[in-house]
């Protein structure tokens, strides 16, 4: 549900040609977007399939079709594996006027990189999560406050990051916060993660939420949600403004991850962070919950429904008899 994964990155792990389904094609950011005509010039359509070679020019074909709809180019153009029935996604930003620029920090010009026998290690989990999603064998515990999949392959890659991030926590560390590689700093935000919890690790994690790069912010935010899915002492540590600011990303990554966070942070529906929520967010929250995908709305339909007083149970019944937008109108009143 929260991996975004680069294109050529799963190509390359391919072994032979494959096809791949349009499963679903949502917007992002649209508010003073005429939507319907943005649609209308999209030269892929759900449905459509291609082969692994085409993937690439896909996305080509979109940005350019979607920089002429909008006359500017699109915020974002995602595709995303895969939905239920293994089918792609594709989340397109149009740049609306309930997208926001968030203020990133300087990127790091540092030399405290990781060693090329530990991104080989990451390299290697992720080319694993990658095989898993695909064979739909990606569920995942998270009670230890880092994640456990349920694949063999990759459960092994992670137990022996979980080693080496115990043993070099500081390493780790250095790297997401100054080494100047963006690949390094990625890899570094994803195996902290796998280290003993810490209030030193929160803070580094919410720093890196403003990493100019979306990969690294990507891997911190979904370390901190595993850690909250924990229930862990230190998630009382993770504060909620960063991540309110980021459902308004013209980044599928950002919103993509923030929701799931936020989701949990909302869990015990304290009044302040969920007013916040509907006066700094509301419009990205309800165009995200009428995303296709069920998989990929239900949080947003989770924090409307908390937004609106509904209880977690009812708002599931709701989404699973189809009626997203009552709990979108009861949000809104």
């Amino acid at each position: 549900m929260h991996w975004p994964f680069l294109i050529l990155l799963f190509l390359a792990s391919m072994q032979q040609p494959q096809s791949f389904r349009i499963g679903s094609i949502d917007f992002f950011g649209t508010v003073d977007i005429d939507v319907a005509k943005v649609r209308a010039a999209l030269p892929v359509h759900v449905g459509d399939q291609f082969t692994g070679e085409q993937m690439p020019s896909v996305q080509d074909n979109l940005g350019r079709a979607v920089s002429k709809a909008l006359g500017h180019k699109p915020t974002d153009i995602n595709l995303v594996c895969c939905d239920a029935s293994g089918s792609w996604m594709i989340f397109i930003g149009l740049g609306g006027s309930n997208t926001t620029r968030i203020s990133m920090l300087p990127a790091p010009t540092g030399q405290a990189c990781l060693a090329e026998s530990t991104k080989q290690l990451y390299q290697e989990a992720m080319d694993a999560n990658l095989r898993a999603i695909r064979a739909g064998n990606n569920s995942e515990d998270h009670s230890q406050g880092f994640a456990l999949t349920s694949d063999p392959e990759l459960r092994k890659k992670q137990l022996a990051i979980r080693e080496y991030a115990v043993a070099n926590v500081q390493t780790v560390m250095q790297a997401v916060q100054s080494c100047g590689k963006n690949e390094d700093r990625a890899a570094a935000a994803y195996i902290l993660g796998y280290a003993v919890q810490s209030k030193e690790q929160i803070e580094l994690f919410v720093r890196a939420t403003r990493d100019p790069d979306e990969h690294v912010r990507n891997n911190a935010v979904r370390s901190l949600a595993v850690m909250a899915s924990a229930k862990s002492k230190p998630v009382a540590e993770i504060p909620a403004d960063p991540f309110i600011d980021m459902l308004n990303s013209g980044v599928w990554t950002d919103r993509n991850k923030s929701g799931w966070l936020l989701y949990l942070l909302s869990g015990k529906r304290d009044p302040a962070l969920l007013q916040q929520l509907r006066t700094q967010a509301m419009t990205s929250l309800i165009e995200m919950a009428r995303w296709k995908d069920p998989v990929h709305a239900e949080e947003y339909r989770l924090i409307l429904g908390r937004i609106a007083g509904i209880s977690d149970d009812k708002t599931r019944n709701l989404i699973d008899s189809g009626k997203v937008e009552e709990i979108i109108a009861a949000a809104q009143k």
